[in-house]
């Protein structure tokens, strides 16, 4: 598993477009233990309401397999 975190200027329309060609899961675990699996429609709406206040999601990562993470490296950064 890879993780990473949010870039601070984030595209969030091309960034869902990636999950959603994502083989396996991408989640959104945060340092309080939720986890959002972003291929939910449900999960991806509260991710866009969440990055409104970018400081509710600044010590959360974003969790994927290997191969997944090269596809969304430009959006988010190694950790």
């Amino acid at each position: 598993m890879t993780h990473l975190k949010f870039s601070a200027d984030i595209d969030i329309i091309p960034f869902l477009n990636a999950v959603k060609a994502c083989k396996g899961e991408v989640e959104l675990r945060t340092p309080m233990g939720d986890v959002l699996n972003l291929k939910s429609e449900l999960s991806r709406y509260l991710l866009v309401s969440v990055l409104a206040k970018p400081e509710l999601i600044a010590d959360a990562e974003i969790v994927c397999g290997e191969a997944d993470a090269a596809a969304l490296e430009k959006f988010l950064k190694l950790i």
